[in-house]
């Protein structure tokens, strides 16, 4: 038996925030377990121009044309539609510095690598398959065909039974698969009353606060929410940009004049500003619906990106844990029909506790132990 400390690689890559956000929550719940780690940006170790092309190609689709971006998900979610991309990207990767983050990995000597994305998964596979378990952390609560890539991980985690279904369908050892949920920071196990963390954020104790949130990228018809929700008597609208800085420019210019209108850029302490709200507008990102179910506060879907987005949101509504704003310049309409409603307020509330998984992240990290 020996007392030598694990150690863990868990590798993301810098397209939008939830896979990072995710893979720093595993790092979080690692350390509970004295285990070592390293977090890595897969797209840190590839050419810079690659690099630039590759996060801004997804950048300017999903602010742009969405509805691209929608069809390139859909139409690469088959076998025969992903093939040759997959082999592309695995090529690609290899070609362009791959052997830099491969150093870092035989260098750290991990006793397991744990991707939050598939970037980079199939050239690391190549090296380390075989003397290391390759494992997947799915931050969505639907899966693609780019995560299942039986000939890259050798176990995955993922955050629904639906998800299951697809991975039972492609034929895949059911063994190897945990229905875990989208890991989160351990904050959101225990996360603050509403009173703390509106006197730590300077707000009032009676008024109602809304959160409105465009996701890590800063997209969606924002501007259109918050006017509709700051017209609400008395109430608060604290608006998350994310790292757009040009819309939140613009929101700060449009409501420069509105005290009701609070305008932030990215934001770190989020598990305050969730317990200050009593509604939340917002994209349905796996990781951030994730950590809104936690907090079981209404919440309202709106500006869904066509592709991962749309699944999470067919999601999230078919099971009643949310509300869709479908005018989101009559969003305070929808958002007050379900304050105002005792019971319907009670019945969401309800739904994101049974939905909620606070704890993925501890059930990732105890399983992972187990297998190594």
């Amino acid at each position: 038996m020996t007392n030598e400390k694990r150690r863990a690689a868990i590798i993301h890559s810098s397209i939008g925030t939830g896979h990072k956000t995710a893979a720093n929550a595993l790092c979080e719940w690692f350390s509970m377990f004295n285990v070592e780690t390293i977090c890595l940006d897969a797209l840190a170790y590839v050419n810079p121009l690659i690099r630039g092309i590759y996060a801004r190609s997804y950048l300017e689709m999903v602010r742009k044309a969405p509805q691209i971006w929608g069809y390139f998900y859909e139409s690469t979610d088959s076998p025969e539609g992903s093939i040759g991309l997959l082999i592309g990207l695995h090529e690609l990767t290899v070609k362009l510095n791959a052997r830099k983050l491969l150093k870092i990995l035989y260098d750290f000597s991990p006793d397991v690598i744990i991707f939050t994305h598939f970037f980079a998964a199939s050239a690391v596979a190549q090296e380390f398959r075989g003397r290391i378990p390759i494992i997947l952390v799915n931050t969505d609560f639907l899966s693609h065909i780019f995560h299942r890539d039986k000939d890259v991980y050798d176990e995955w985690f993922i955050a629904s039974e639906e998800a299951r279904l697809q991975y039972e369908a492609d034929g895949i050892d059911m063994n190897k698969v945990h229905v875990s949920g989208i890991p989160v920071r351990r904050c959101f196990a225990d996360p603050p009353a509403k009173s703390s963390a509106r006197a730590k954020l300077g707000l009032s104790q009676e008024s109602e606060v809304f959160l409105v949130m465009g996701g890590g990228i800063g997209v969606g018809p924002l501007e259109d929410v918050v006017e509709s929700l700051s017209q609400v008597d008395g109430a608060t609208v604290l608006t998350l940009c994310g790292n757009n800085d040009d819309l939140r420019e613009a929101m700060e210019e449009r409501f420069y004049d509105n005290f009701k209108v609070k305008v932030f850029g990215f934001v770190k302490d989020m598990v305050n500003i969730y317990a200050a709200s009593d509604a939340i507008v917002m994209k349905p990102g796996g990781l951030s619906t994730s950590e809104v179910l936690c907090m079981k506060r209404p919440f309202f879907l709106c500006g869904v990106i066509p592709g991962q987005e749309q699944r999470n949101s067919d999601y999230l509504l078919d099971r009643g844990a949310a509300k869709a704003i479908f005018e989101p310049r009559r969003t305070a309409h929808t958002v007050l029909s379900v304050l105002r409603n005792d019971a319907e307020r009670k019945r969401l509330t309800d739904i994101a506790g049974s939905l909620a998984r606070p704890r993925a992240g501890e059930f990732i990290v105890k399983k992972v132990l187990e297998n190594i």
